[in-house]
């Protein structure tokens, strides 16, 4: 009974190492959020080919950031601009930005879930003059070469089409 328990004590530390994340906290959010620095090529589920360039940079060290997208290619028209700040009266890093593209303007606002090392997940709401359009739980996995995002459709309608990766411009 006691080797049960003990590799039953064992298996739940491993497990909770494993999947050590927790949203950021005031003093690391900027350090966290410092991932997303730079210039990416976007590309989305319908081509190994960048569909757009996304830029980051902070306007205000450790308190507010400066992010944008516009598409290129084949792809339709799309720009979109935002900030990235920690909002003191939630207790989160946060972002609002505008967007128009295909939908037609889109004001977009969400916040971080929790954060690893390798990962941050957001809750993000898509909103048009009419109302929410839709929510969507966003993760992102850091690797060597960018991020890897995936996107689970929490409520409304889907999107038209994913970001899988992003490809870090060097």
């Amino acid at each position: 009974m006691m080797f049960r328990l003990s590799y039953l004590l064992l298996l739940i530390l491993a497990i909770c190492g494993i999947t050590n994340a927790a949203p950021p906290t005031q003093q690391n959010w900027s350090d966290v959020l410092n991932r997303y620095s730079g210039t990416f090529n976007i590309v989305k589920d319908s081509s190994d080919e960048p569909a757009g360039v996304f830029q980051f940079k902070w306007t205000e060290p450790r308190k507010v950031a400066h992010y944008s997208f516009r598409s290129f290619g084949d792809e339709p028209a799309a720009r979109m601009t935002g900030f990235c700040f920690w909002n003191d009266k939630e207790n989160r890093a946060e972002f609002n930005e505008i967007e128009y593209g295909d939908e037609g303007r889109m004001a977009v606002n969400g916040y971080c879930v929790n954060s690893s090392e390798n990962t941050m997940t957001w809750i993000v709401s898509f909103w048009t003059q009419d109302g929410m359009v839709r929510q969507i739980a966003m993760a992102d996995t850091f690797t060597k070469d960018g991020i890897d995002r995936s996107v689970t459709l929490l409520s409304g309608m889907p999107l038209a089409s994913r970001t899988v990766k992003w490809v870090r411009v060097k």
